[in-house]
């Protein structure tokens, strides 16, 4: 039996805390990377949930507080990084709770 601890391709787990850091960090990376384009500028303000899945790549879901001036919303991003591709290696979708017609999808 897989000890729970074991990473499963295309399993889903929680991020601990030892590995958090590097996923907030990829967070507010992409976060950057998306305001020096057409994308909006936005903070991060509060980390409810990470959480990762490995499918051709990492998928990272993230349960956030995000800011954009004085606004903040609940949100859910979700980052697929294949870091092996030297373009279009990062894709970020992001949703606004109660906001159906307010998303973000790019890829860079």
């Amino acid at each position: 039996m897989a000890d729970h601890g074991d990473n499963l391709c295309g399993g889903i787990r929680q991020i601990d805390d030892e590995n958090r850091e590097e996923a907030l960090d990829l967070l507010k990376k992409t976060l950057e990377t998306l305001a020096t384009g057409d994308g909006p500028s936005l903070k991060v303000v509060n980390v409810t949930s990470v959480s990762s899945q490995v499918v051709a790549g990492t998928l990272y879901r993230y349960k956030v507080q995000l800011s954009q001036d004085d606004d903040v919303k609940e949100s859910y991003v979700e980052i697929w990084s294949q870091p092996w591709l030297k373009e279009n290696g990062t894709n970020i979708k992001i949703k606004f709770d109660g906001e159906e017609n307010n998303s973000v999808d790019k890829t860079f």
